[in-house]
């Protein structure tokens, strides 16, 4: 279902030089048009439905009355406020910045004609919830924007994979073969890989910017993960840090969540890069369910056998509900997680903000944004949403670029867009897309697929720490560990 965009609620305007250099004409204030997504969640979420009522007409118009007000209200605050969701004059300036930013020559067929449909297969209930609410609103910022650059009509069709849940995951892929889509946003390895055969099955083209291209995707064809291995890929890096920053450390262990029969090559290559440092895998490897937040157990053991490095393979708001506990619990052991996001930092209920807390991944920084397009992104995704992007909502929004940049090579050659075999030959053809990570202040980031493992070639990250609401780097590096160097 397409946007319904509201008339906007002013037309006044002020000429000005934006934050990338360009000048232009900004048109104040923007829309309603997040009220009707373009995805089949067209209630909002939060509106209450009256229930039905057996009283007749006069009640069940009462009933409603309230509800319609409700939504003239949301409508009209919408129309007083920026966070309303990207409004279509937004959409348009930001447009204008980005084919500059992605080098689009004059003359290059945008795939305006193109009528594309495009799934996504993300966490949008559960302990997750946030995380995909995040990627949901960055594709449909790309969507805009890339609708208002003269590229294709996107129609998203977002699937609700939980926590994620292999049953609720294999719903949704069963859907999104039935609706042909050609291509996909996907995350958690796929759904922590229940959708992997039908993705192959149904040749539905992939990316995956939450869990990258796990040991267990691999042989997956159509499946390609956009950032790096989580944690796998951060691994040596990140041991190369806790070495030089505490000489005395030996041992290593980990908790995290319950993956079932993946858990033993999740754990195999992790015990690996653990020895190739030359560190000790102490045995502790503790898991729970991904629903649940209820460390006690864990923490017992950890106490038991404490390391001098303890992973925290925790995602969303857990690694500052499991922080939390630990320090209650008095573990002594150097916590590292293998993500950051805000919501980790509300469940730590200030231990995070007081303590610090320390990650080790491809971390984006939405205020220090690293190259223009980042800066691009995270400036109108704020605007748009009220708050800060975080990583999530970063790769989806690269890997919807994406999209958009493999449609308009296979309309370059004369193919059909919504083949997804003509879409996967051209990333195989050239494996290199513009990114919201690395570059420079005057340069676009590069995302390259290794054609090999479906993964990243390369990929910017570090160990950062987060403490008193900010982040900094202590240690920058690349995929394997390469180009490592202590921060400044």
């Amino acid at each position: 279902m397409g946007t319904v965009a509201l008339r906007p609620c002013s037309d006044h305007s002020s000429q000005c030089s934006d934050q990338y250099g360009f000048s232009r004409t900004h048109v104040l204030p923007g829309n309603a048009a997040a009220l009707v997504s373009e995805t089949e969640n067209t209630m909002p979420t939060r509106m209450p439905i009256p229930r039905t009522s057996h009283r007749g007409p006069t009640v069940r118009r009462r009933l409603i009355a309230p509800v319609v007000a409700a939504l003239t209200a949301a409508a009209l605050a919408a129309c007083g406020s920026g966070d309303a969701g990207v409004s279509a004059e937004d959409a348009q300036s930001q447009a204008t910045d980005l084919v500059k930013l992605l080098n689009i020559k004059d003359g290059t067929d945008l795939g305006g004609k193109v009528e594309f449909k495009l799934g996504a297969a993300l966490t949008l209930s559960g302990p997750s919830a946030s995380n995909g609410a995040s990627m949901k609103n960055a594709i449909e910022l790309a969507t805009r924007q890339i609708k208002a650059a003269g590229g294709p009509t996107i129609t998203l069709s977002v699937k609700d994979i939980k926590g994620p849940d292999p049953v609720a995951a294999k719903q949704a892929a069963s859907e999104l073969a039935s609706e042909r889509v050609p291509a996909k946003i996907t995350s958690m390895g796929d759904g922590l890989g229940a959708m992997l055969a039908d993705t192959d099955k149904n040749k539905i083209l992939s990316l995956d910017g939450v869990g990258g291209a796990q040991v267990f995707t691999k042989g997956t064809q159509y499946f390609y993960g956009t950032r790096e291995v989580a944690p796998s890929d951060a691994v040596p890096g990140a041991l190369e840090w806790f070495k030089r920053a505490n000489p005395k450390g030996k041992t290593v262990g980990l908790v995290g969540v319950d993956l079932g029969p993946l858990n033993a090559a999740i754990q195999a290559d992790m015990k690996a890069k653990i020895e190739a440092a030359g560190l000790t895998f102490n045995g502790l490897w503790e898991t729970v369910s991904p629903s649940s937040q209820d460390y006690a157990s864990m923490i017992s053991k950890v106490k038991k056998n404490e390391p001098d490095l303890l992973w925290v393979a925790f995602g969303g708001a857990a690694p500052g509900a499991f922080a939390a506990q630990a320090k209650s619990a008095g573990i002594g052991s150097e916590l590292l997680g293998i993500e950051f996001t805000q919501e980790a930092v509300k469940a730590s209920k200030g231990v995070l903000d007081k303590d610090g807390f320390k990650f080790a991944m491809d971390y984006f920084d939405a205020a220090k944004p690293s190259n223009p397009l980042a800066k691009l992104f995270a400036g109108a995704y704020e605007k748009a949403y009220g708050e800060p992007a975080d990583f999530y909502a970063a790769n989806a929004y690269e890997e919807t670029l994406m999209v958009w940049d493999l449609i308009r090579r296979v309309v370059a050659a004369g193919g059909d867009p919504s083949d997804s075999a003509q879409l996967k030959a051209a990333l195989e053809k050239d494996p290199k897309f513009a990114s919201v990570y690395g570059g420079d202040g005057g340069t676009v980031g590069t995302l390259q697929i290794d054609l090999a493992t479906h993964g990243v070639a390369k990929r910017p990250m570090g160990v950062f720490e987060y403490k008193d609401g900010k982040v900094k780097p202590l240690a920058t590096y690349d995929v394997k560990g390469q180009d490592f160097r202590l921060a400044d």
